[in-house]
């Protein structure tokens, strides 16, 4: 093991003003959702998410 600390990355630019992006891990994607209060889910994208182009996704729904 090394003692490199991890790369840094700018979640505003990777994002690029999406409130939802797929992250491709190997063969599996992954969901990565900024809340309304600013939290980061990552989440299991299903097998569509990947084929659909996050722009056109609607937005999260509101809870009560």
């Amino acid at each position: 093991m090394t003692d490199e600390k991890p790369k840094r990355v700018n979640l505003e630019e990777l994002m690029r003003g999406c409130k939802k992006i797929i992250l491709q891990h190997g063969k599996r994607p992954y969901c990565l959702t900024i809340t309304r209060r600013g939290n980061l889910i990552l989440t299991s994208a299903d097998d569509d998410a990947d084929k659909q182009p996050v722009a056109d996704r609607s937005p999260e729904r509101p809870t009560e």
